[in-house]
């Protein structure tokens, strides 16, 4: 058990600030011997996790992708939300996303920006800085409005999803703030009545 601990430890370690990991750094990252850093890169790498680099430091693998899109594929919330999601952008003309809860990150499943929306986090980002992360982290019934802090200038609308009474992520709208004072009300609602129809499971 401690190898694989250790082994997510190292996949965590990969972001879009640092793409490329050698063993040097992950041994002083995680707290191990070089020696032992090595060899849990060239175990990812085996696995198709990680994929070494000619410099000999590692980046993230192919299989990662290919694990990613099943979980998608084979998620019935996934399939069921994020076409939902894509209606709301269209409907709304803003920026809508289907976000998940890691421990206490918000991950961006889905993001669906229209022409003139408001860009999405390009990182995960803690849940207290963003209404999509409050809703699942407090259990916030209903409609939560607040700005993302993550970004500056954006205001968003979010609520937490269940489908067929499983908890499934949550569901946001996000705006410029000068944009979304004036929609506010016109946002809150159609969030209540999409939460109303997935927690339905229903696509009407």
């Amino acid at each position: 058990m401690l190898s694989v601990r250790r082994a997510a430890e190292v996949l965590e370690l990969f972001s879009v600030e640092r793409p490329h990991w050698g063993p040097t750094e992950v041994a002083a990252e995680i707290g191990v011997a070089k020696s032992s850093a090595h060899a849990l890169l060239r175990e990812l790498e085996h696995a198709g996790l990680l994929e070494g680099m000619a410099c000999g430091r590692y980046r993230l693998g192919w299989r990662l992708a290919e694990l990613a899109r099943t979980m998608l594929q084979t998620n019935g919330h996934s399939a069921t939300v994020v076409p939902v999601a894509h209606e709301l952008a269209h409907e709304l003309g803003e920026t809508v996303h289907f976000a998940a809860l890691d421990r206490d990150r918000v991950l961006y499943v889905a993001s669906i920006v229209p022409p003139g929306g408001v860009a999405a986090p390009r990182v995960p980002v803690s849940a207290e800085l963003t209404p999509l992360g409050q809703v699942l982290s407090t259990e916030h019934r209903g409609v939560l409005v607040g700005p993302q802090r993550a970004l500056i200038g954006v205001t968003c609308a979010a609520t937490a999803l269940r489908v067929r009474d499983e908890p499934t992520g949550s569901l946001g709208v996000c705006a410029s703030t000068e944009r979304f004072a004036t929609q506010r009300d016109v946002y809150a609602r159609a969030l209540g009545a999409t939460r109303k129809r997935l927690a339905r499971g229903v696509r009407e």
